[in-house]
Order: C-alpha cells, then structure tokens, then sequence
C-alpha cells in the first residue's frame, strides 16, 4: 500500500518523528486553505478551511507505512491531536474519515481523484477546524486577523511572521498576502 501525507504548513518544515520516504514534492491536491486556527503558540496556523480558504496546491510525500492504522497514528502523534482530526482515505477498502466527519466532502473527494491520479492508494492528512470564531469571539476576516496580529506582543508577532515565513509559496491567500505586506511596512 502506498500512502501520501498531505502537507501544508509546519508538517513540511518540522516532521519531527512522522516515518516517510525521500522529501516533500510539491503537487498535492487543491485544496482551501487558510490561516484560520489559531494555535496554542498563538500563531495563525494554515488549516483547510472550507468556508474562508484559498484553493491552494499542497504538498506530499510517501509515508514509510504500509498499514493506514499506523500512517494515521504517527500523523495524529505528529499533531498532537486526536484522531478525529486526521482525514484519512484507502482506495482499496472505501475507508475514509467522510464517513465519520461530513464536513470533510469536498476535501474527501479531491483528494479521491488526486489518488487516483497519481497511483498512490491511501492518503493522510490534518483535518484540524478553524477556530478563529471560537477563540475571538469574531468571524474570520482579514481585517480580524490583522487585527489580532497587531494586539499580540512583538515577540509573538515574530513567531506568526517566522510561520507565514516558512510556509510553502504556494500556500499564497489573501491574508499571507497581507502578513507579507505587514512585514515589508514595519
């Protein structure tokens, strides 16, 4: 079984113990991203975002896992996060994460053709929600999340710049076009 991991963001720059074979390629799956979760570090972080996200171009690279069970867990480990959080499809069995987490439809279907495409049998991915409402009581906007930018002590803001920094190129949406331009005016 080959399986791809689905990357984006910090997964690409820092695997730390996530098993894979060679490096990351560009020519993943289109899909919305955004930077709309903010993490414990208070980083705007890049998630796929159904609502407010960009189709984008991710990135991949070919899990040392033969068994899905075992790409999911070292992807959730990976992500400290729990496994309802990592979207997951076989092509030879039907199992997907579409089944239990409805939200992912779209995702699960792009990621199906992408698959299908490029004759890899299984993907993994971070499914991670954007939590940009629930932690500022606010919708997600550009303007909001400047606006969050600018509240934050410089320290904090360094941090959000170095991930916008480290983020593929191709990760390019209306507000890292922003954070791009916020950088070049301080």
């Amino acid at each position: 079984m080959t399986i791809a991991i689905l990357g984006w963001g910090s997964l690409i720059w820092k695997p730390q113990n996530l098993r894979y074979h060679g490096s990351w390629k560009a020519g993943g799956p289109i899909l919305p991203i955004e930077f709309s979760k903010i993490a414990e570090n208070k980083r705007l972080s890049a998630v796929i975002d159904s609502q407010n996200g960009t189709m984008c171009r991710t990135q991949f690279v070919i899990s040392s896992r033969t068994d899905l069970k075992d790409a999911i867990e070292d992807l959730r480990q990976r992500e400290e996060t729990t496994a309802e959080y990592i979207g997951y499809l076989d092509l030879e069995t039907d199992r997907r994460s579409i089944k239990e987490y409805s939200e992912q439809i779209d995702v699960d279907q792009t990621v199906r053709q992408w698959c299908q495409s490029n004759q890899i049998t299984a993907a993994v991915w971070t499914a991670i929600l954007p939590n940009f409402p629930d932690k500022l009581g606010v919708p997600f906007s550009i303007e909001a999340a400047l606006d969050y930018y600018q509240r934050l002590s410089a320290a904090d803001q360094a941090s959000v710049m170095e991930y916008f920094d480290k983020t593929p190129p191709e990760i390019d949406t209306p507000l890292r076009r922003q954070m791009q331009l916020q950088k070049v005016m301080r």
